[in-house]
């Protein structure tokens, strides 16, 4: 679904990364009867277990430490205690998400696969590659129930799970106080009430020099896509049926060709000049820099924003929150993480290990230190977040006000459309197609699935 975060690395360490193979087996479409036993019996004999996996969560990641954490505590578990990873480190979701996808294809997955975005818990399934995860779920009904109908609806295929989801994702507006205060402008409550007054708001912000809006074209255009999903989920009730439906075929649509028209006019105009092309890390540094107004992402850019390393000191304090213009935020299921080992061994600490990571006590620790957003029913919020991180507690306030709720791209489109998108952006930037058309050459790349 996302590029989540800030990252900088060599396109030769990318060009290794992708090269590189992790691999851990044949076809594991049909799923093996969970077996507490073979765990014990690992654990009580003093066998090592290793488990690969392809680690993105590095670096300067959004949720590196997280990640670091999860590792090492679940090794002084019980169920952990004589499991050991093997790490592949490649430190984009970019370049994760395109090696996952040729190792779908043509290679061996790793024992967990890791969800970086995309959503391709179809494809995985389809391949045969990855785990039926159901008689795990069923087998533990406490564990199960922690996630609502909807996340593992989204995880599931052809009636079998296949991934656990460990998060929910959701997306409004990051705006720079101080800037809007430059341009004598007093931000909304909550959000501008129609996309006319948002725009006017960003021709004041242009009229006093200052760039109103992050977008990209790179990388899947994650925060043009952001903007693209709420200009067509707030469309009225055919707009936001369009962005909540799963693998649309026909864009062609009246909601979706207008939403095209403003998209072409806010990189055109309302932008920074490296926009087209740019990717999403070079973005969130010009907002970061006090160099754009407005920003959408999600609370995993909370972290950052209060990170020196990353952000200016004092920043945070520049920082506010709104919904999309008329009340919109995109709310949806994440593809969860997903089991590629074969073993059976591997297979019962793999599973151990994301009944660990998705635990009550580690969502909740996940929203502290990462922004992820608990996936469970029932979690128990502090008190003294609304203290130690003011804008998380905004964020979870800010939900119940929406008016429209929808999905985006990365998530609810096949991923050759998402492809598609994002490679067409530059030519309607710049004018080379026009909206109707760029919306046939996304039809006819879905029609093709």
């Amino acid at each position: 679904m996302k590029r989540k975060m800030i990252c900088s690395m060599l396109v030769m360490s990318m060009t290794a990364a992708l090269a590189a193979g992790c691999g851990s087996g044949a076809d594991t479409g049909g799923a093996a009867e969970p077996s507490q036993e073979t765990a014990e019996s690992a654990a009580d004999s003093g066998d090592k277990v290793v488990l690969d996996v392809i680690n993105y969560h590095v670096g300067t990641d959004y949720a590196a430490e997280y990640y670091e954490y999860l590792f090492s505590a679940f090794q002084e578990t019980e169920e952990g205690k004589n499991v050991e990873f093997h790490f592949e480190e490649i430190p984009t979701t970019d370049a994760f998400n395109q090696k996952i996808k040729l190792l779908i294809s043509s290679g061996d997955l790793p024992d967990i696969v890791l969800n970086g975005g995309n959503n391709i818990t179809a494809m995985a399934a389809e391949s045969g590659k990855v785990a039926d995860l159901t008689p795990y779920f069923d087998a533990d009904p406490e564990w199960k129930s922690t996630f609502d109908e909807a996340s593992l609806a989204f995880n599931t295929v052809d009636g079998k799970i296949y991934g656990v989801p460990v998060s929910k994702e959701i997306s409004y507006i990051y705006y720079n106080k101080t800037l809007f205060e430059e341009a004598g402008l007093e931000a909304p409550e909550t959000a501008y009430e129609t996309w006319e007054d948002f725009f006017a708001a960003c021709d004041t912000l242009l009229e006093h020099g200052i760039t109103p809006v992050s977008m990209d074209t790179g990388d899947l255009g994650w925060l043009s896509n952001l903007w693209y999903s709420a200009l067509i989920g707030t469309e009225g009730e055919t707009g936001n049926e369009f962005m909540n439906t799963m693998y649309p075929t026909d864009y062609n649509t009246p909601e979706v060709e207008a939403a095209t028209e403003t998209l072409q006019t806010m990189l055109s105009t309302y932008t920074t000049a490296d926009a087209i092309g740019g990717k999403y890390d070079t973005m969130a540094t010009h907002f970061f820099n006090g160099e754009v107004a407005m920003l959408p992402n999600g609370p995993w850019m909370i972290p950052d924003i209060g990170n020196t390393e990353k952000a200016p000191e004092g920043f945070y304090d520049q920082v506010g929150i709104m919904l999309l213009p008329e009340y919109g935020m995109e709310m949806v299921p994440t593809p969860g993480d997903m089991v590629g080992a074969t073993e059976p061994e591997k297979i019962e600490a793999a599973v151990a290990f994301l009944k660990f990571e998705t635990s009550a006590e580690n969502q909740l620790k996940g929203l502290e230190m990462a922004g992820l957003q608990p996936v469970a029913a029932e979690i128990d919020i502090p008190a003294s977040l609304t203290e130690s991180d003011p804008l998380m507690a905004d964020v979870l306030e800010i939900q119940s006000k929406a008016r429209w709720t929808y999905g985006q791209n990365q998530a609810y489109w096949y991923q050759n459309v998402i492809d598609t998108f994002s490679v067409q952006l530059p030519e309607l930037a710049y004018g080379n197609i026009d909206a109707q058309q760029f919306c046939t050459l996304l039809s006819e790349a879905a029609q093709k699935n």
